[in-house]
């Protein structure tokens, strides 16, 4: 019983942790979150190339 309660649990947040990635690649409106925009160019090292 508890490894079907344990197998459920994993699978619900599994599902969760995926369906939030698709959301945070695509965005709600299919733009960019500029979260990931931030990650790919972070201040500091626009201010070590420059």
């Amino acid at each position: 019983m508890l490894q079907l309660v344990a197998g459920i649990t994993l699978m619900l947040v599994g599902t969760a942790v995926l369906f939030a990635w698709i959301q945070n690649r695509t965005g709600l409106d299919g733009q960019r979150s500029p979260a990931e925009v931030g990650m790919e160019t972070p201040p500091s090292t626009v201010r070590a190339d420059s």
